[in-house]
């Protein structure tokens, strides 16, 4: 059996529903309307009768009909002398019912094919004994009910029929923002278009915010998708280069060719190659588990001028090979709670950054000072510059400015960098000029909120 859907659903219970409290409505309104007309022609009857006997006047035993009214508000009154013989009116319509005579009572009589109410009074005048009676038609009445009813019943269908295709437009056009999020996201799965998003309605409704909140996962989901195509791309031309020398290196160390020497100097760029892509490797490692959040700092106090001033001794002799000049000014004490592992790749990967992209006979300035709740790395460089085009995308991973001065560089370091100080609270910027160099900029905060908060 075929499930209807939700508009038919709510269309149905909204119809049947209308539907019934309208007969509901009719029925109380027809009971209570019949029990009040019923109750108003009960004191119609009893307060004709009741007038018309006030009324009779019997003179030297002879009626005096002048003040007497023989019909008033619909009800036909009629008089009688003590043995039930009719005295008046005079002019018999065929109204008259025969039923017996019974003081202050009121009854139901059917005659030749019509009902009528019955009251009887009797009363004395003088020495005059009579009755009157009192006829109120009911058939008539039955017959305006009995219309009314039809009325409602022709009138019916057209209501349901106004309510079914009201109910039917208006729940359409409450669920079309729900058709078209299906429509979009069928048009998604079936064509992986992850830049598509769902029309939104022009009311502020429920539908709206769902809507918006749908395009706001799926804009995270392109987000992601797209990253992650061009993380894919970005390692597989990254480990390209090294696998291909490494084979081309393997195969002329396997030749009969190769001597001795050429052997051992192949041996080393294997080696060499292989060191690169474990680092390689490593940082991905790294990286991925900081993006899914897998990935735990182990958060002690760290006295910050201590360490990097390590990394800058460190260093300086790799700077001095490239006839560069490294010098250092670190304010002394500054203490912070971090991951000392990640504190000193941050400052190597910028110190790697500097030497690898500076001028020949350049310089490298370190600088680490307190500006408010905040500890403040600078590492300013006389190398080639960023051009502003690019000063957003040197934090993108396997991004290089000039691939030709980039080395056995990887690309992942200044991501790294911008990972690292958001790990502890802080971020990473920078300024440069094309020609004259550049000052990356790392703050971090000197007070946490727990161990485990970070930002991403």
């Amino acid at each position: 059996m075929k499930k209807r859907s939700i508009k038919a659903r709510v269309t149905l219970w909204y119809t049947s529903f209308l539907v019934a409290v309208l007969l509901v409505t009719a029925g109380f309104l027809f009971l209570t309307t019949s029990s009040l007309s019923r109750q108003q022609m009960n004191r119609q009857l009893v307060n004709a009768v009741t007038d018309t006997v006030g009324a009779v006047h019997f003179r030297y035993g002879e009626l005096d009909s002048s003040r007497l009214d023989f019909y008033q508000n619909g009800v036909s009154l009629f008089l009688y002398d003590q043995e039930g013989y009719l005295v008046a009116p005079k002019v018999n319509l065929g109204v008259q019912v025969d039923a017996l005579l019974e003081d202050q009572t009121l009854k139901t009589v059917e005659q030749n094919g019509s009902k009528w109410l019955v009251y009887d009074l009797y009363a004395v005048d003088g020495s005059t004994g009579f009755w009157v009676r009192g006829l109120f038609s009911l058939t008539e009445s039955t017959r305006i009910s009995s219309l009314l009813w039809l009325l409602m019943l022709l009138v019916l269908p057209g209501v349901i029929l106004i309510a079914a295709v009201g109910g039917w437009r208006i729940t359409r056009r409450a669920f079309l923002p729900v058709e078209q999020m299906a429509q979009t996201a069928d048009a998604i799965s079936s064509g992986s278009d992850l830049s598509q998003r769902i029309p939104l309605p022009g009311k502020e409704d429920e539908l709206y915010h769902l809507g918006a909140t749908l395009n706001r996962m799926l804009s995270r989901l392109q987000r992601s998708f797209e990253a992650e195509r061009r993380f894919t791309s970005d390692v597989s031309h990254e480990l390209r280069t090294p696998l291909s020398v490494i084979r081309s290196q393997c195969d002329f160390a396997l030749s009969p060719q190769a001597a001795a020497d050429d052997r051992q100097e192949a041996l080393v760029s294997i080696s060499h190659q292989c060191s690169h892509m474990s680092a390689t490797v490593s940082q991905l490692l790294l990286l991925a588990r900081g993006d899914n959040g897998t990935f735990q700092p182990r958060w002690e106090t760290v006295e910050l001028s201590e360490l990097w001033e390590m990394v800058c001794l460190d260093l300086a002799a790799q700077a001095e090979q490239k006839g560069l000049s490294l010098q250092w000014q670190l304010e002394p004490d500054i203490r912070l709670t971090g991951d000392e592992t990640l504190l000193i790749r941050l400052l190597t990967n910028l110190l790697a950054n500097a030497i690898g992209y500076n001028r020949p006979q350049g310089s490298i300035q370190v600088r680490l000072y307190r500006r408010k709740e905040s500890a403040v790395l600078e590492v300013a460089d006389t190398g080639i510059g960023i051009p502003p085009q690019q000063l957003n995308q040197i934090w993108e991973r396997f991004f290089r400015g000039d691939p030709s001065r980039s080395g056995d560089g990887s690309g992942l370091g200044l991501s790294m960098v911008r990972w690292i100080a958001r790990i502890h609270g802080g971020d990473a910027s920078v300024q440069s000029v094309v020609g004259e160099g550049s000052i990356f900029t790392v703050e971090l905060p000197l007070k946490r909120e727990g161990p485990g908060s970070s930002s991403k």
